[in-house]
């Protein structure tokens, strides 16, 4: 058990930085302290947040008596690497210049932060934003007219909040496929059935949560900074590259099927070789040519995806925002063809492979041996990135807001 502790303090470090790892550290063992002197584990206290009373004052809410269009969201506890909280407040910002001015964010229970000033400090620092207020603890959420889901946890208290005009909830993925089927699936499905309306990042989302639950949804889809993710300078190698968005700590991005589908291509093709990036695999036996480049700084994406032939991003929930950037690098690309992965790219744009090792590799080996291929993929899948741009994804998510004001 010290080991596997150890192990995990690790991760998080490497992930998240000492800081966060240290305080996860601190809260998980004040909560393992009072389970041992209790002598039980609290379940009906940890998850109380799902059945607790109603917040607010029960205040008769008009656009009048609250700040104008003003919005309030409520998230998780954040670290600066985080890319769904990255998402979130990137909306936050550009809704600010849209006409929504005022935006803030209240960070729920469980946090690591002391007060309201020191969580605004952190937080303004790790996301480079100005003109966001944070407070604290959902006892903070004041009336507002848009107040805001953000992870499961949080729609709850969104649900029972009372002083508001419109209850939100910013989906960014079908958040029960991250666990198995049991009462953690069953609590996050059941948030899409609280009567929120939806503003989810892409039309699978949307789709699916209206059909299965009929949520009123509302889809806006990925931008890309053109300007940052750019084709760089092509050193010439010999070598035919394959980079693989390879994170084994996050099941839903299918590091093992695509190892074993990498390993298959690399006995087919002598003269490939695997560049590994998200995660660092030096634990994992690969028997292949590869370079495992880790967690690789943000800085140095765009040269990364420039020097590689064929991409690899596999996805069995939804899409991250690494196709638009790769293929915004003139990489050409190889997803898994399922529901909540091709909406956002045209089969012009990227080859779709069945969800199996010998599709995935049959895929990848057609890619690396079409010139001709890989040339219209990258073409297309580049200009569709350039076309992609937050600023107008920002302006029809505002557009809907105001025909809600």
């Amino acid at each position: 058990m010290m080991r596997e502790n150890i192990s995990r303090f690790r991760r998080v470090a490497q992930r998240d930085g000492l800081r966060v790892a240290l305080a996860k550290a601190l809260t998980y063992g004040a909560r393992k302290t009072q389970a041992a002197v209790q002598g039980k584990r609290d379940v009906i206290g940890f998850y109380g947040f799902i059945l607790g009373e109603e917040q607010g004052y029960g205040m008769k809410i008009t656009p009048q008596n609250v700040p104008e269009r003003s919005m309030t969201w409520l998230i998780p506890d954040f670290q600066a690497s985080s890319g769904g909280h990255i998402n979130i407040v990137r909306m936050m910002d550009l809704l600010r210049t849209r006409g929504f001015s005022n935006q803030h964010v209240v960070i729920v229970e469980p946090h690591r932060w002391a007060n309201a000033a020191e969580a605004q400090e952190a937080f303004s620092k790790a996301f480079s934003v100005e003109g966001i207020t944070v407070s604290i603890g959902v006892k903070s959420i004041e009336p507002c007219h848009f107040l805001v889901a953000t992870g499961w946890q949080t729609a709850y208290w969104v649900a029972k909040y009372r002083d508001t005009l419109e209850r939100l909830y910013f989906v960014q993925d079908f958040e029960p496929y991250f666990y198995a089927q049991g009462s953690e699936y069953a609590f996050a499905e059941n948030t899409y059935r609280l009567g929120l309306t939806g503003i989810t990042a892409g039309t699978w989302l949307a789709e699916k949560l209206a059909a299965d639950y009929g949520m009123k949804t509302f889809a806006f889809s990925f931008g890309c900074d053109s300007d940052f993710y750019r084709p760089m300078g092509r050193r010439e190698n010999p070598t035919k590259h394959i980079f693989f968005y390879a994170r084994p700590v996050t099941p839903r991005r299918s590091f093992e099927m695509g190892l074993l589908a990498l390993d298959r291509v690399c006995k087919a093709r002598p003269g490939a070789a695997v560049i590994f990036a998200g995660w660092d695999v030096s634990e994992y036996a690969i028997p292949f040519p590869h370079l495992n480049a880790g967690t690789v700084p943000v800085a140095q994406l765009p040269d990364l995806y420039s020097q590689c032939d064929v991409a690899l991003v596999l996805s069995a929930t939804n899409l991250s925002l690494l196709p638009l950037e790769v293929a915004a690098c003139g990489c050409p690309m190889v997803i898994n063809d399922t529901p909540n992965a091709n909406w956002l790219l045209s089969r012009d744009e990227a080859l779709y492979c069945d969800m199996s090792v010998e599709g995935i590799a049959d895929a990848v080996i057609r890619l690396l041996d079409d010139d001709t291929l890989r040339t219209s993929l990258a073409k297309a899948g580049m200009k569709r990135a350039r076309a992609a741009t937050w600023e107008a994804e920002a302006d029809k998510v505002a557009g809907y807001l105001a025909t809600l004001c």
